[in-house]
Parts: structure tokens; sequence; C-alpha cells
């Protein structure tokens, strides 16, 4: 089975450049997937078109939903049935529509303002850009609503960056516009069948990931690499593992004030109280390890591979790890067969320690996914009412179970049962401190600087090196926002 599954993604890799046309030109699905799912009770399933329906859609008004099946089909069925069966549902019928290029196709869709759905859930994204031409609805009075059935508001119920990351100008008035979705959790996934049957251990420390990269080469004599990454994505991932690093050594704290932009100095990797020392030491990390040993360390054709194509070579067992998120096992599940885990960040040696003197651990969760409603919606209040009731304690457990992944509100998690990868994810998220980037920064919201400011710094230290190495490209990314800094402001 491994050999076959080792030659279709071979054969996927040699026939890319007709994929990527084809995936480029993919197209919407106007309906709700296919009709395999769980019981929606009272609730009518139409696969076709995507209706859910209580009863029936006479005089009921539609809320149509957008979305992706990043984390599958389940999560959005279930909570249109429970919605349609609770009060706050009872004058509505939802349409479903699968759509892989909703988050890409988002900017001309508004800006057309014509045939727009109610929401849209939707992945990383300029999304200030929308809101500053006024094309999203503002979600202030949402925020301030009570949770359906509960006496604590939307707004006080979240957690953590979420908190103000909704918020962007539109004009000079700040406001909410965006609404949060699901948290994931990025990192290192690792092949459990294959680490039992050498013996291999989950590496702590970056040392002994070292160590175990080049015992990986050594005990299977070169048949599987340590880790396989999808090099047609821009950074192929390594973010996942190299941000989580930056934080072990910066905080969260010092990441924030970086996010500010307040000087071009933020940039400055040789003082060691700047942020951007983290970021230099991540890339030293990342250079010593991975880019010194990639023909050893990397799978071949990496390079050449997409997110799904790496994950395919994962699952055939190409290499014993990955960088990648808990949404893994919704987009690939089928093509893994062995068990995985994801592994918490093997530890900086100068990671910051908190009160107790243990490392703090983080989850860097990437920029998240969200749920917006058009200013130019048709049924506005309709949308609201989706995603007040999404809200509830109920609401957020059965999110959580149905898709494995939890979402940035104050709730509990306990007594949900999880399959084991699973739950490897929800243990990390627990006991870690989430973060990604928020910034309210001009030159950040107008798309003028970026986290790394210089180009995609994984790429590049894996083709170019010796020429391009941590510590030059570092230095050559300050000279770069140095020099340009008035222009930027």
């Amino acid at each position: 089975m491994k050999l076959k599954k080792l030659l279709a993604v071979c054969l996927s890799a040699v026939s890319i450049f007709g994929a990527g046309v084809m995936a480029a030109c993919g197209e919407r699905t106007p309906h709700g997937g296919d009709s395999s799912g769980g019981d929606y009770g009272d609730v009518t399933f139409d696969a076709k078109s995507g209706e859910m329906y209580l009863g029936s859609k006479e005089g009921k008004t539609p809320v149509k939903i957008t979305y992706s099946e990043g984390n599958g089909n389940e999560w959005i069925r279930s909570l249109s049935a429970s919605f349609l069966q609770a009060e706050e549902g009872k004058d509505y019928y939802i349409v479903l529509t699968i759509d892989p290029q909703a988050t890409t196709a988002m900017s001309s869709k508004l800006e057309a303002g014509s045939n727009l759905d109610d929401i849209y859930y939707l992945l990383a994204s300029p999304w200030q850009s929308y809101a500053a031409l006024d094309q999203l609805e503002n979600l202030d009075g949402l925020y301030d609503t009570g949770v359906p059935g509960e006496d604590e508001k939307i707004g006080d119920k979240i957690t953590g960056t979420w908190k103000t990351y909704g918020q962007a100008y539109n004009g000079k008035e700040l406001g909410y516009y965006i609404f949060p979705q699901f948290t994931s959790v990025t990192g290192i996934v690792y092949n459990k069948t294959m680490f039992d049957e050498f013996g291999w251990k989950v590496p702590e420390t970056v040392s002994e990931l070292k160590t175990l990269c080049e015992t990986i080469v050594s005990d299977t004599k070169g048949s599987v690499a340590p880790f396989v990454y999808p090099g047609k994505v821009s950074g192929g991932y390594w973010d996942f593992i190299g941000t989580n690093w930056w934080l072990q050594v910066t905080g969260e704290k010092k990441m924030n004030e970086f996010m500010k932009f307040e000087s071009s100095d933020v940039f400055n990797a040789d003082l060691l109280d700047s942020p951007s020392y983290g970021k230099l030491t991540m890339l030293q990390t990342f250079e010593d390890i991975i880019v010194k040993n990639k023909t050893k360390y990397i799978a071949k054709m990496s390079g050449s591979y997409d997110h799904y194509q790496a994950q395919q070579a994962f699952g055939a067992g190409m290499a014993a790890m990955i960088p990648n998120g808990s949404w893994i096992q919704n987009e690939s599940g089928e093509d893994i067969e062995d068990e995985i885990r994801m592994m918490p960040i093997p530890l900086m040696d100068d990671a910051l320690t908190g009160e107790d003197g243990k490392p703090v651990t983080y989850n860097y969760s990437g920029q998240p996914s969200f749920a917006a409603i058009p200013k130019q919606a048709g049924n506005k209040e309709g949308a609201k009412a989706f995603l007040a009731y999404s809200c509830r304690d109920d609401m957020l457990r059965l999110l959580t179970e149905v898709s494995g992944t939890p979402l940035p509100f104050d709730y509990s998690v306990e007594g949900i049962e999880f399959n084991a990868f699973q739950q490897s994810c929800i243990d990390i998220w627990k006991n870690s401190v989430t973060w990604f980037e928020d910034s309210r920064s001009p030159l950040w919201t107008g798309l003028k600087i970026r986290k790394f400011n210089a180009g995609d710094p994984y790429t590049n230290l894996i083709v170019n090196y010796p020429g391009v190495t941590a510590d030059s490209w570092c230095a050559s990314e300050y000279a770069g926002v140095r020099d340009s800094w008035d222009t930027l402001i």
C-alpha cells in the first residue's frame, strides 16, 4: 500500500505543473459537499443544493454561508442543524457552499458587491483593507451582544489576541469587522508508528532534535528523511517551527512590541534587547539543523511539492516528520495510514523561563481563520444571529468535538473524546501561550512591512546557503528597513 502511495506522490510531483494549473482554475462547489455526515435530527440536508432546513423553507429567509474544507464539513453542518432547531434560527434556513478559492477571491467579490453570501469563513488574508474600503459589516454590536442562553457578552468570552485582533480602521473609526474561528496548533507532526518501530524518542530540545535527525538517517540507511516540506508554498511551512522558536527566545511581550513597528530598530538583530535577536537565533538554529544538512535531512523533491503532495509523501513514509498543523488529519487523513502525533516544539537552549523556573511554551497558530459578513450581504441580521449562536458553550464544545480543533473562547474542552492525534494538539494548546501576528500599525495594515521583510528566509537559506546565511539575511533585512524607513512612514 505504501509503495503505491509513494508512486502516486512521485507521479503527482512529475505532473505538478498541470496540477497547479488545474488548481488555479478550481471552481467553487455550489453545494454542501458529499451527503455523508452525522445525524441532523429533524433537519433536512440536501447535499446537491447545500440547503439545510427544519420542516420546510417556506416563509423563511436563507442564511448563505461559504466555507472551505480545511476542517472538514461536519462542523458547519452540525452547527447549522443546531441553529435551525433553536429559537434563534426558527426564521431561517441555511445554504452551504464549499469554495476552496474563497479567501483568494474575496477581494474581487467584495469589489463587485453583488451575489454575495451572508457569511464567509476565510483563511489568513489582508482583511483590514476590506474594512478600510467599507466592504465589511461593522460587528461592534455583535461583540457587545449577549451569548444566547448565557449571561456573558460575546466580546467578554473571547480570549487571547483575538480580543483585539478583529479590530480595524474604517476611516478614523476603529471597530470590529471579523469574527473568531478555529485556533490552529502548529509545529512538527511526526509518524508515531515509525518512531515506535525504531525506538526513537520525541525530542524535547533542539539538541535532541539534531541528534534525532542523524539517528533517523542512520537507522533507515537514508531511506527515510527526517523531514519533508511543501516547497511550492511560501515558507514551506517552516515558520510553524521557526516562529515558535522565535517566541521561545523573545517572549510574547517583546513580539507584540515588534508588531507595533515603531522604529526600524526592531529589525536590528545585533541588539540583544531587540525582538529580532530571537529571529536571528531561530534562523541560526534552522541553518544549523536543516540547511547545512539539507541533502540528508530533507526528502528529495520536497522543493516541488505543494502542501497536499508533501502530506502525501509524509503519509507514504518518505519522511518521519513534517512541519504542519492540526488540520493535517482533516486534509490528508486518507493518505496517512500510520499513527501520527503533534510534538511540542523542541526547546531552544536560551528559551525564556516563567516564574516557576520552567521554559515558557508557545503555540504559534499562524494567521487565523475568521468569519466575515460583507456590508452588501442580503441577510446580515441572520448572519449575526448565526455567529452569536455559535458562541454558546455547547456549540463551542460541539465544534471542537467534531473538528478536533479549539476556538479562542473561554469554555471547557474537558470530557470531549478526541482521537490520539487531536488529543496531542489539544494538549499543546492547553499547555501553551497561543500567539499570532496582530498589529494596528498602518505599515502592517497597509502591507508596507512584514514580519519577515526581506522575503521568505527559510527557502532563501535552503536554496542559497552558503551564499546566504542566517546572519547575512537578518543584516540585509535590517539594512533594507532602515534605509527605507523615512519612505515607509
